[in-house]
């Protein structure tokens, strides 16, 4: 039962279209706001009151400028921005002392936190909290492992925030199994690589005559198999009758305008686009496109959360096996049989034969275990045990 003492704490850089459009300095689209707002929903639905959310500011692209702290949401919840320096050679350390210290005024002694990947600038705020007398319950909000493979200094300062963060940890949400590997073994779990809208419908297929949509939507590099994109449009193999769109940032742009130019009225690049833009998209497509590449050190410690999006979109699922995809959807999706332009084609055709007979993919278990329904229902377990593993450590 909720209290008036009772408040949840997340302590996380995402960010959605109603904080870029208050900023002049262009910072890059949160392209993980879909995904965090359904499971901030699901939290809420689980603990019975909504979250309370502290940010730092995110960096822009152009001009380096001081930005005050500022109230705004993310979705339906609160969201707080600490303040953030705009001299480039002192920001970083100006900003983790501010972002601390805007963490200590805005909790207080019983709040439970919430906090997103290991990032040192989190995992300072929570020990500062401690040194000042405070204790909270402490959930960690597993979506990545991508320090795991960083190099050179953020390679250090990751694994300073992992060796001393672990410490903090009570229980874990995790966005992919292998990250569990990561954690003392008798830390509670919960899986949560997305969640199912359970009122979706997929996207009607196309009339008669008509051409069959396919969309790639998401960060434009090699780890997520653009490369194999790229080859595989500029082959013989593209099926006649179908139109690709693509949305995203990363260094392969050129290559996407020039294939636009190349095949027009076939290839669409609409470049990074706000999340209503990126809805009028989703609607005209019927297949996403997933290709993370199996072999690139990246599927071992992140899921393809572009796959849920596409879902929830009403978009039918194009996937390679990498991150464990198929173990999540199963018969939700259809799977390249190899990384390859000629898997892909082969995974394409299939895609176009499929809709026009009208045959769907099955989405019964897929939609059971990660509904939202069931995810509140797996969150509350999860709670449950970092009460259980709070109260242990307070008793030693």
């Amino acid at each position: 039962m909720k209290t008036d003492t009772q408040r949840l704490i997340i302590l996380t850089g995402a960010y959605d279209d109603h904080h870029l459009r208050t900023r002049s300095d262009e910072p890059p689209l949160c392209t993980s706001a879909g995904k965090r707002v359904m499971l901030y929903r699901a939290i809420a639905e689980a603990v019975g009151f909504a979250p309370i959310l502290l940010s730092p500011q995110p960096r822009g692209r152009v001009n380096s400028v001081a930005l005050p702290a500022v109230e705004s949401h993310f979705g339906e919840f609160k969201q707080l921005f600490s303040p953030a320096s705009g001299i480039r050679k002192v920001r970083f350390l100006v900003d983790i002392g501010r972002y601390i210290r805007h963490v200590h005024l805005n909790t207080r002694n019983g709040d439970t936190f919430i906090f997103d990947n290991y990032e040192l600038i989190y995992v300072l705020a929570i020990y500062y909290c401690r040194l000042r007398g405070r204790s909270n319950r402490i959930i960690f909000d597993y979506e990545d492992g991508k320090h795991v493979i960083d190099r050179g200094y953020p390679k250090l300062i990751s694994g300073l925030a992992e060796k001393i963060g672990r410490r903090l940890v009570q229980a874990a949400i995790l966005a992919t199994p292998s990250l569990g590997d990561r954690l003392p073994p008798e830390i509670p779990t919960v899986l949560i690589p997305g969640i199912l809208r359970t009122d979706f419908t997929m996207n009607p297929a196309p009339a008669s005559g008509l051409p069959i949509n396919f969309l790639y939507s998401g960060s434009l590099d090699v780890e997520r198999g653009v490369p194999l994109l790229i080859d595989f449009l500029n082959s013989s193999c593209v099926p006649a009758n179908t139109i690709y769109h693509i949305t995203g940032r990363g260094n392969y742009q050129e290559e996407f305008l020039r294939l636009m130019d190349r095949y027009p009225g076939k290839i669409y690049f609409h470049g990074s686009v706000s999340e209503e833009a990126l809805a009028q998209i989703r609607s005209a497509c019927h297949f996403g496109l997933n290709l993370q590449s199996s072999t690139d050190p990246i599927s071992q410690v992140t899921y393809p959360s572009k796959t849920f999006d596409y879902l929830n979109a009403g978009i039918r699922v194009i996937s390679t096996k990498a991150a464990g995809v198929e173990k999540v959807l199963g018969n939700a999706a259809i799977y390249l049989n190899f990384e390859t332009v000629e898997g892909l084609a082969d995974a394409v055709a299939r895609a176009c034969n499929s809709i026009r007979l009208g045959r769907e993919t099955e989405m019964g278990a897929t939609l059971h275990d990660y509904s939202f329904s069931g995810t509140v229902v797996r969150i509350k377990s999860v709670f449950e045990g970092a009460q259980v593993s709070a109260v242990s450590a307070a008793a030693m």
